[in-house]
C-alpha cells in the first residue's frame, strides 16, 4: 500500500502565489521526512482552479528538494503539446531525480484550456492516441520518424535516456470506458478519481479495467493503482469539518466553473459525461462530498474509509489532496503529521487483518 500527496495548486486564499510554491517546496521535503511513498503534481491553464502549467519543471524542482519521494504527474496534458518534447522533458525528470519520474497522461476535460491553444476539443482522444503513440516511439526506438495528423517528427534520437527503460512508468487518467481500453491495450495503470464518478463507480469501474485487462493478457493487480481522494485528518470530526468544509466548498465551486456546459463552455462531443458531472456538484452538500472523492474526520474514520477502498476498488495507493480550495500551509502540515502518525498505521494494521482473515 503507498501514499502520495496531491497539489492541484487550486487558489491560494490570502498567500501570494510565489509563496504558494514555496511552501509547497516545503511539505514534499516534509513528506517524504513523513514516510509518503510519491508526489503528484497537475497540469492545467488559464484559470486559478489549478496555477501549474508546467508539470514537469516544477518535478524538476522536487527531484532536487528530495532523495526518495516519488515524483507523479497526474496528468501531463498530452494533446496539448509536442510529443517530443515531453518525452525530452520528461526523461530528463527521470535522470535528475534518479529513476523517480511516475508519467501520468491524460487527455485534458476544459473547455477554455482546448481555446487557450486554438485546439478543437473534439480532437482531443485522437491527438491523445497519436501522442502516445510517439510517446513510445521516442523512448524505445532509437531514431524515431512520424508523420501523422496533427504532429511529425523525423529522425529523433532522445537524450538523455531516462534512468527507468525503456520509459519511466507511465499511467493514463482514465474517467471514460475507451480511456480504459487504452490503458489496457498499453498494460497501464489508471489513475482514478471519484470527483468525475462518484465513489460507488468506483468498484465497477475497477472490475472493467480488470476484464479488459485480462482479454489482454495482463494482470492488473500486478500494477501500481492510484486513486485520488481530497483528504483531511483532524483529531476530532467537529475539527475536520471546520477545516476542510468551507475549502471543499470553494474547490466544488471553482470546479463547476471549468468544466464542459459552465457559462461560456460549449460541450463537445465526448464531453458529454462531464457535462452531467458538472449538473450533480451543483447539488453536492458537505454531508454528500463523501461520495464524491472526499475523506474528512478523525484518523479513525479516515483508516476506515481507505481500508473499505482498497478492499473493494482495486486501490493500491491512496493519493491524499491535502491542500485544497484556499487550504492553508498550517492546515495542510497538521494534516500531513496527523495522517502519516495515525492513518497510515491503521490502514495497514486494517489491510493486513483482512488478508488473514
Amino acid at each position: 500500500m503507498r501514499f502520495g500527496l496531491m497539489y492541484l495548486f487550486s487558489e491560494f486564499g490570502s498567500t501570494s502565489q510565489a509563496q504558494a510554491f514555496k511552501d509547497f517546496l516545503a511539505e514534499v521535503e516534509l513528506a517524504e521526512e513523513l514516510g509518503f511513498d510519491a508526489v503528484w503534481l497537475p497540469e492545467h491553464h488559464f484559470s486559478v482552479y489549478g496555477m501549474l502549467g508546467d508539470t514537469l519543471t516544477l518535478a524538476a524542482a522536487v527531484a532536487q528538494r528530495t532523495k526518495r519521494i516519488r515524483i507523479g504527474t497526474a496528468v501531463v496534458l498530452l494533446p496539448l503539446q509536442h510529443p517530443v518534447r515531453v518525452a525530452e522533458q520528461a526523461a530528463l525528470v527521470d535522470v535528475l531525480s534518479e529513476g523517480r519520474l511516475l508519467l501520468g497522461l491524460g487527455r485534458a476535460y476544459q473547455p477554455l484550456e482546448f481555446v487557450g491553444f486554438g485546439m478543437d476539443p473534439a480532437e482531443s482522444r485522437d491527438r491523445f492516441d497519436e501522442a502516445l503513440t510517439m510517446l513510445l516511439g521516442c523512448f524505445t526506438q532509437e531514431r524515431y520518424t512520424h508523420k501523422g495528423r496533427f504532429w511529425s517528427c523525423e529522425n529523433v534520437t532522445l537524450y538523455p535516456k531516462p534512468v527507468q527503460r525503456p520509459y519511466p512508468q507511465l499511467y493514463l487518467a482514465a474517467v471514460s470506458p475507451p480511456t480504459i481500453e487504452v490503458a489496457a491495450r498499453y498494460g497501464l495503470p489508471i489513475l482514478r478519481a471519484p470527483r468525475f464518478t462518484r465513489i460507488d463507480t468506483v468498484e465497477g469501474q475497477w472490475r472493467d479495467y480488470v476484464k479488459a485487462m485480462q482479454a489482454a493478457g495482463r494482470d492488473a493487480s500486478a500494477l501500481d493503482q492510484p486513486m485520488l481522494m481530497q483528504t483531511y485528518v483532524a483529531e476530532t470530526e467537529a475539527a475536520a469539518k471546520r477545516d476542510a468544509e468551507p475549502h471543499a466548498t470553494r474547490y466544488h465551486e471553482l470546479f463547476q466553473e471549468v468544466l464542459p456546459g459552465a457559462p461560456g463552455a460549449k460541450v463537445s462531443a465526448g464531453y458529454e459525461l462531464y457535462d452531467k458531472v458538472r449538473q450533480a456538484h451543483a447539488r453536492v452538500t458537505y454531508d454528500d462530498l463523501a461520495n464524491w472523492g472526499s475523506a474528512f474526520g478523525t484518523p479513525e474514520q479516515v483508516a476506515e474509509r481507505i481500508v473499505t477502498d482498497v478492499r473493494h476498488g482495486g486501490v493500491s495507493h491512496w493519493m491524499a489532496e491535502m491542500k485544497f480550495g484556499g487550504m492553508t500551509h498550517k492546515q495542510a502540515v497538521a494534516s500531513m503529521k496527523l495522517f502519516a502518525k495515525e492513518v497510515m498505521p491503521r490502514v495497514r494494521a486494517g489491510l493486513a487483518k483482512a488478508a488473514a482473515e
